[in-house]
């Protein structure tokens, strides 16, 4: 490859990789005479509670109260409670909390299974970092991460919908008009629902109903008479699809909600949330496939919906991003100073490990999964692998050469020598990534994440590094200074 050819393309490598590092790292800010904010890939993550904290909130089943709210009773209502460790039960045997004086088997038993649901829920929602915890015995307190914001939510606001929705416990029924369908027809909820899904149109999220074959006739029919409804006839005009009192759909019959097909599209609240679609689809669905419950929890308010710093404290991501510039720019320098030309094609090939990882963080794993400490630590130990295993390179390239071998034979010599170290190495990772992938399901996103590093890595070691080291070795001048070599005569002749 000649001088000026190398030249060009190092020069236009730069610029791409300078546009691409503008476009993943720097901070978002405003854009100048314009109401657009600029907005980095990294801004994308969905950041882990470790990194950025999140939002809890407390379930309350009827007739459990905290101290809190136990203090704030009067004298004569709080005679009306029993204490048990830092709650307060509610004693009226119609809650059927007690029963002979001791906390009933049923109520117990009926807790544990509306535990057991609501962390089905938060699952199914597609957190991969929250917590359910049971407080008390008798309580639950739910951690969900500040990531889930949207273009018409916050992050709180996300939260505080999610808490509410999946607090409830009722069982899934549908109206049509004044009527429960169970009144009006022989059949069960799940003889007429299928399933509820997400659908998007033009970015616009739906929550979609599909009906089994006895539930698009009871649509089909619902859709002609509906809108052809008067007090006399007493048809249907609404259907209603509700978790125990509350309705959470309703869908007019004249409203273009329901296709040619007979499956109903509704639109959630806030137009194009997926956010809020896919909580009330896990919702209903939970509904429909396990029932209600007999046990209700207390409705989640606004100011009951509290924030928690990062595990490691508020500075915890502003630490973490210091900690990660010094660890690249330390590479950086490092072996440029050591291994000269050589380490200025490892450091095109660190920055372009930062970026391919960065991208893929966001567009692979980030999409959906939080990004943790775990992540950055992996991040880091596939940052360290490349250029350690480039340290080592440079060191068989330096040993062929001073076996009185011309430079480029020494580069040939030195990539062939530890061409099969390096492939063992990378082999050995990707292979152990593979296992916990499959195998552990606890640490599914965290060996995702590991093997993202790992291919990435084993790309800029095997491949990319010796790609822009061959551009930059035929641009140099003077290839003996490229590397820094010095030969024995030389310095004899000095």
């Amino acid at each position: 490859m000649g001088k000026k050819k190398s030249t060009v393309l190092m020069v236009l490598l730069t610029i791409v990789i300078v546009i691409l590092c503008a476009i993943t790292v720097v901070p978002s800010f405003a854009v100048p005479n314009t109401v657009k904010i600029w907005n980095p890939v990294v801004s994308m993550y969905d950041l882990g509670t470790d990194l950025n904290g999140g939002y809890y909130a407390y379930y309350y089943p009827n007739g459990v109260i905290s101290e809190v709210e136990y203090k704030n009773l009067d004298e004569d209502d709080q005679d009306a409670y029993t204490n048990h460790k830092g709650l307060y039960l509610k004693n009226d045997p119609e809650l059927g909390i007690y029963q002979d004086g001791e906390i009933s088997e049923e109520f117990k038993d009926n807790f544990a299974k509306a535990t057991a649901e609501i962390r089905a829920r938060y699952a199914a929602r597609g957190y991969s970092d929250y917590r359910v915890s049971v407080v008390d015995d008798y309580a639950l307190a739910i951690y969900v991460p500040s990531s889930e914001a949207s273009k018409n939510q916050s992050a709180f606001q996300s939260a505080y919908n999610t808490f509410g929705q999946f607090a409830k416990t009722g069982a899934l029924e549908i109206k049509l008009g004044d009527a429960l369908v169970e009144e009006r027809q022989e059949y069960e909820v799940d003889e007429i629902i299928k399933e509820f899904s997400v659908y998007m149109k033009n970015e616009i999220a739906f929550v979609q109903i599909d009906f089994t074959s006895i539930g698009k006739e009871m649509i089909k029919e619902y859709k002609e008479t509906g809108a052809q409804t008067d007090s006399e006839t007493n048809e249907a005009k609404t259907l209603k699809i509700m978790i125990g009192d509350e309705t959470v759909l309703d869908i007019q019959a004249s409203d273009d909600y329901i296709t040619s097909r007979n499956a109903v599209r509704y639109g959630v609240a806030y137009q194009e949330d997926k956010h809020v679609a896919e909580t009330m689809v896990v919702l209903l669905n939970s509904a429909l496939n396990n029932g209600g419950f007999d046990i209700e929890f207390n409705t989640v308010s606004n100011s009951e919906v509290r924030t928690y710093s990062a595990v490691y404290g508020e500075n915890t991501l502003t630490l973490v991003y210091i900690a990660l510039a010094i660890v690249l720019v330390g590479l950086i320098a490092f072996t440029v100073a050591k291994m000269g030309g050589f380490g200025v094609s490892c450091a095109y090939s660190t920055v372009s490990y930062l970026i391919i990882v960065a991208i893929c963080y966001a567009f692979i794993s980030g999409g959906v999964f939080e990004i943790g400490l775990g992540s950055i630590l992996v991040f880091l130990m596939g940052l360290v692998l490349v250029n350690v295993l480039n340290t080592y390179v440079y060191g068989a390239i330096k040993n062929e050469f001073a076996l009185g071998k011309t430079v480029e034979s020494s580069v040939k010599g030195g990539y062939k020598k530890t061409l099969m170290t390096i492939v063992d190495v990378y082999a050995v990772a990707a292979l152990g990534a593979v296992a916990l992938l499959i195998g552990i399901s606890g640490l599914y996103t965290f060996a995702l994440q590991a093997l993202i590093c790992i291919v990435t890595a084993a790309f800029c070691n095997l491949l990319w590094t010796r790609v822009i080291n061959v551009m930059l070795l035929s641009a140099s001048k003077n290839k003996y200074n490229y590397f820094r070599f010095v030969r024995e005569e030389d310095d004899d002749d000095e």
